[in-house]
């Protein structure tokens, strides 16, 4: 659920001016409902089938669902509402029964000397003595204290709820960036595969040109052949292991277990798209700016700084309580604690007349708003910044992955055309080496220019808070 948003004019005008530019501690807690759950339930993830293959969107949504570490904020949202409850508490009354029961070996005496003429055993307790007791304590007013408190525990609840987004989407963007990864070394591995069998198909041509004695090609030939499968085979160690990696790094993201299947629809990065997209996306950035999570944080923080220079000042108010209290004693056929009893009514009126640390207080608590309100542009400042910096980021990986397409291409054409000389024998055999190393490398450089793509993509997401699944707390 998203929470609204507040801000003070002052920094909804600086908000603004910044996006134009781009084109807690506190007192807590409230009485629940009766009927309202103890501990909140949240949606069940949605279920899939075993052999379910998923697709990235998938991954997210089950991620959002099921990941540990947003379950561990959830609930802290949910105890922060308890303090609230406890806060509220305090316009409610205290009630309290109290029994108790005392047992004494010998009656416990006093000892009068009456007229200074005789002394006298008066007896203050039975041997079995038992006592009840019924209390109340209504808080009549606090000068404030109790609104300020309840004020400052709402906006930390909403805080903490807050968090929930702001973690959402970081774990959306390490969704989608180990997905991107998996993605990644599964095509340069397709890419090495694809280079290591034309290497041994070109090695065999080479041994069969070398025995029969042509002048096409040598052992020389074979030899480069050999060396290069050697790194091509040595490269794969290295990318099959980074990607065993990436999968249960993503595996454990998404909140999986270790024994349920992992099955992805697709471990092909998609296509770099055209400018257009990310340029109709550039009216977004300052929706997304204000979206930020962290903004509306600092909105809160600032305003339980602010709150707490109004709980400081009431520190002068006096504080009004009303107690009640019935008392019964009774011992074993005692006549004076037989007839203990009766009811007390009690107005407390606690009226602050010197205290030298209130005006400490109150000082530091001044301090503390306008030291929240320096921290909230610096903040504002830096979201702006990493915002803009993102989005270039953004631009300059989708123009590199256009570029890249078209040396992918071009590499292509140049293998087909120096396998095409080399059959003619206007090219030594050596060439189709090189051309084999140079279309592989063009494949690997393409591949790595479409994941830098998709994940400065996916951290322009997670920058302006672009959500898709919108379930956060």
């Amino acid at each position: 659920m998203e929470m609204p948003r507040i801000a003070g004019p002052r920094s909804c005008s600086r908000r603004l001016r910044l996006a134009a530019g781009l084109a807690c501690v506190c007192l807590a807690a409230g009485c629940a409902s009766n009927n309202a759950p103890l501990v909140a339930v949240f949606p069940p993830p949605p279920e899939y089938p075993p052999e379910h293959a998923y697709t990235l969107d998938e991954l997210t949504e089950l991620a959002i669902y099921r990941n540990a570490s947003l379950d561990v904020a959830r609930y802290e949202a949910e105890a922060v509402q308890g303090l609230v409850d406890q806060v509220k508490a305090l316009w409610l009354p205290a009630v309290r029964i109290s029994l108790a029961g005392f047992v004494y070996d010998n009656n416990l005496d006093y000892d009068a000397n009456v007229f200074n003429l005789t002394s006298l055993n008066i007896p203050l307790s039975g041997n079995y003595n038992f006592l009840s007791a019924a209390s109340f304590v209504q808080i009549l007013s606090t000068g404030g204290k109790r609104t300020s408190g309840l004020k400052q525990a709402r906006m930390f609840a909403a805080i903490k709820k807050l968090e929930v987004l702001r973690l959402q989407d970081a774990v959306a963007f390490d969704v989608a960036n180990y997905y991107h990864l998996v993605c990644l070394t599964s095509e340069i591995d397709d890419a090495l595969e694809d280079a290591v069998r034309r290497l041994r198909v070109f090695r065999q041509v080479a041994e069969s040109l070398t025995a029969r004695g042509s002048l096409r090609a040598s052992r020389l030939d074979a030899l480069q052949a050999d060396y290069f499968l050697s790194q091509l085979e040595q490269f794969q160690l290295f990318v099959r292991a980074g990607r065993h990696q990436a999968y249960h790094a993503l595996r454990h993201y998404v909140g999986m277990d270790r024994e349920q299947p992992l099955i992805l629809k697709s471990v092909e990065l998609p296509p770099a798209v055209t400018l257009d997209e990310l340029v109709s996306r550039a009216a977004q950035l300052v929706k997304g700016f204000l979206a930020r999570p962290e903004l509306r944080q600092l909105d809160l923080f600032t305003k339980i700084r602010g709150e707490q220079v109004t709980f400081a000042k009431a520190q002068w108010a006096p504080n009004v309580v009303l107690a009640g209290g019935y008392t019964d004693v009774q011992g074993d056929e005692h006549s004076i604690l037989g007839a203990i009893d009766g009811l007390i009514i009690s107005l407390l009126v606690d009226i602050p007349i010197y205290d030298p640390a209130r005006r400490g207080k109150l000082r530091e608590a001044l301090g503390l708003e306008q030291a929240s309100l320096a921290f909230q542009r610096e903040i504002e400042d830096l979201i702006a910044l990493e915002i803009e910096v993102t989005a270039v980021d953004a631009q300059r990986a989708l123009a590199a992955a256009l570029k890249t397409a078209r040396a992918l291409q071009t590499a292509a054409e140049h293998y087909t055309a120096t396998r095409q000389a080399y059959t003619r024998e206007l090219l030594p055999a050596a060439a189709v080496v090189t051309a084999i190393g140079l279309d592989l490398l063009a494949k690997i450089q393409d591949a790595q220019a479409r994941f830098a793509y998709q994940n400065a993509r996916a951290r322009l997401k997670r920058v302006t808070a672009d959500r898709e699944a919108q379930f956060g707390y």
